[in-house]
């Protein structure tokens, strides 16, 4: 009977330390995905509202690429001279307040482009626009059109109108991997920044926390930058009155042949039909 208990026990120690070791084994991350029960915004500093009867009052602000829980209210208020649709919110940390909902996304994928991508007006090979969404654009992949040929995706132009765009992109050219997406985020985040120690800690992190970034060198060579010397100052200009080194020894010397011309003799003049000086030609006077 003891040896019975012995062998079980040992069995069940092998046995949890199976499970243990599966459990340290990292798994890959997977992409950021927003249900229909949460947004990602996709617009950089969005106004957090607090609403009290129909008066606004900003609380806080929400990151691009922040994931909000979407707590099935909707408000609708004028915001700097617009009407607005905006949507009760919660953040991670707890805080709650409406947002515009022309900045967030629903039911969509977090990503980001890795090179420069052409938009596409339809899905369809024959419907390329001449128009580029640049490299390193964070974007929404709208979960409908996942795995597909073409992709349909929100995003923000800096340079459009206001709100977020809707258009298709070829499957190609993006990455939702979270090493991409984050790193794509804190270089934004590092670029939007006028603080060198927030910088500074914005693109270390991006560097530290995913090395596996596609965006790697970039981030590097920001810190690089970051960190270097600054450059030398230009050296001051010399005063407007005075004359630089080798021009008073030069004014010496002009003068002094001026002197010695005064002092010396006047030539005769030539006689009548004779050269005055080297020159071939005679002048009659």
């Amino acid at each position: 009977m003891g040896r019975t208990l012995f062998f079980a026990s040992a069995i069940a120690s092998v046995l949890l330390l199976l499970s243990c070791q599966k459990s340290q084994t990292p798994q890959p991350p997977s992409a950021a995905i927003a249900d229909s029960k949460s947004c990602f915004s996709l617009v950089p500093d969005v106004t957090l509202w607090d609403i009290a009867g129909t008066s606004l009052t900003p609380k806080g602000s929400v990151q691009i690429g922040e994931k909000l829980v979407l707590l099935g209210q909707t408000r609708h208020a004028t915001l700097n001279g617009k009407d607005r649709d905006l949507l009760k919110v919660r953040q991670d940390t707890g805080s709650e307040g409406w947002v515009s909902a022309d900045y967030v996304v629903s039911n969509a994928i977090l990503a980001v482009t890795t090179s420069d991508t052409v938009i596409y007006s339809v899905p369809r090979n024959t419907a390329a626009t001449p128009v580029n969404i640049p490299r390193m654009t964070v974007l929404a992949i709208h979960s409908d059109s996942g795995g597909m040929p073409f992709i349909r995706v929100s995003y923000y132009d800096p340079t459009g109108k206001d709100g977020l765009k809707e258009v298709y992109l070829r499957n190609e050219g993006v990455s939702a991997r979270p090493d991409d997406v984050q790193a794509a985020l804190l270089l934004q985040l590092a670029a939007a920044s006028k603080s060198p120690k927030q910088q500074e800690a914005f693109l270390t992190s991006g560097i530290t926390d995913y090395p596996g970034s596609l965006f790697l060198p970039q981030l590097q060579a920001a810190l690089d930058t970051l960190r270097a010397p600054p450059a030398p100052p230009p050296q001051p200009a010399a005063a407007s009155g005075a004359p630089p080194l080798g021009g008073q020894a030069a004014s010496a010397n002009s003068t002094q042949t001026q002197a010695s011309s005064a002092a010396a003799p006047a030539q005769a003049p030539a006689p009548q039909g004779q050269a005055a000086g080297p020159a071939s030609s005679s002048t009659p006077q």
